[in-house]
């Protein structure tokens, strides 16, 4: 189980394109957003619902989602708390409002330095392994979250708009060198498999136009311990744009399968990755391990 805490911006608000509030300056009537944000896509709805939608989370994951006490800010957070408990069916989403951003030097405290404390509150109350989303809000915000993450070893997520998926913060040690504890391995079992016989991928299904990133892909997968087999399978397109989701289906013997799919400009392929897992659990481990793999091979 998860604790993703979120930073909420404006982009639901002011993103120009088909919303029925485009060009005006509040959302409004919340049931008729609430009716165009179930039709939309998720990656272009806001930048919380693509970076959430990329986190894949369980059901009853908790979802806390921090925003500024502007009356846009807390618009924005409203609606997306209403999108994620009636639509994703997300059983445990919070909101909590952070003090403004001020540059006020007679105060004792800026705004930024109350967003550190409220972190490392919400940190201690934390009922899963906590992962800090960064991609909404101020730029500032996100800074914050990277210091705290790298301080205590959170991982801090954001989507980078040339990759189109989620990238993680490196975290540093005081020597200057990037730490490595900070993925969350997932508690399978090792596959018996040749790690030089794990890639299965047929000739006369090669892709002409592979993505740069799957010569980096590949290493981790094989480097992998619980990855049983990867190949080529065009079912995997369903997941999202260089990120993984669960297949609908298993293994003959019923082990879990992962699909991925890399994208760069023209070029895309889909795999699947065959696991050593076999339970809900072990499935969720094995996403979050992958996905924050990808993140940080970026």
């Amino acid at each position: 189980m998860r604790t993703i805490i979120m930073t909420v911006g404006t982009s639901l608000l002011n993103n120009r394109d088909s919303r029925p509030w485009a060009g005006t300056k509040n959302i409004g009537d919340r049931s008729q957003a609430l009716a165009w944000m179930q039709k939309a896509n998720e990656i272009t709805i806001s930048a919380e619902t693509n970076t959430l939608y990329r986190l894949n989370p369980n059901l009853d994951d908790e979802i806390i989602l921090l925003h500024s006490a502007t009356p846009e800010g807390k618009e924005c957070a409203d609606l997306l708390f209403r999108y994620f408990k009636e639509v994703w069916n997300q059983c445990d989403v919070n909101l909590k409002p952070l003090p403004s951003i001020n540059y006020d030097y007679e105060k004792t405290e800026t705004g930024l330095e109350q967003m550190a404390k409220r972190l490392q509150e919400l940190i201690a109350k934390a009922r899963g392994d906590v992962v800090f989303a960064a991609t909404g809000g101020f730029k500032a915000q996100t800074m914050v979250m990277a210091l705290i993450g790298n301080k205590l070893g959170i991982p801090v997520c954001y989507i980078h708009e040339e990759f189109k998926g989620l990238v993680y913060i490196p975290s540093i040690e005081e020597s200057g060198l990037v730490r490595n504890d900070v993925i969350r391995r997932a508690k399978l079992p090792a596959s018996g498999a040749d790690r030089n016989s794990v890639l299965q991928m047929r000739s006369d299904q090669q892709e002409p136009n592979r993505p740069r990133s799957w010569h980096k892909v590949k290493e981790m997968l094989v480097q992998t311990p619980w990855v049983e087999k990867v190949y080529y399978d065009e079912r995997a397109y369903r997941a999202p744009e260089n990120s993984v989701k669960g297949a609908v289906h298993k293994t003959s013997d019923g082990r879990n399968i992962l699909w991925m799919r890399l994208v760069e400009k023209d070029n895309a392929m889909a795999i699947a990755i065959e696991t050593t897992g076999r339970t809900p659990e072990q499935l969720s481990q094995s996403l979050d391990e992958i996905t924050e793999c990808l993140g940080r091979l970026f």
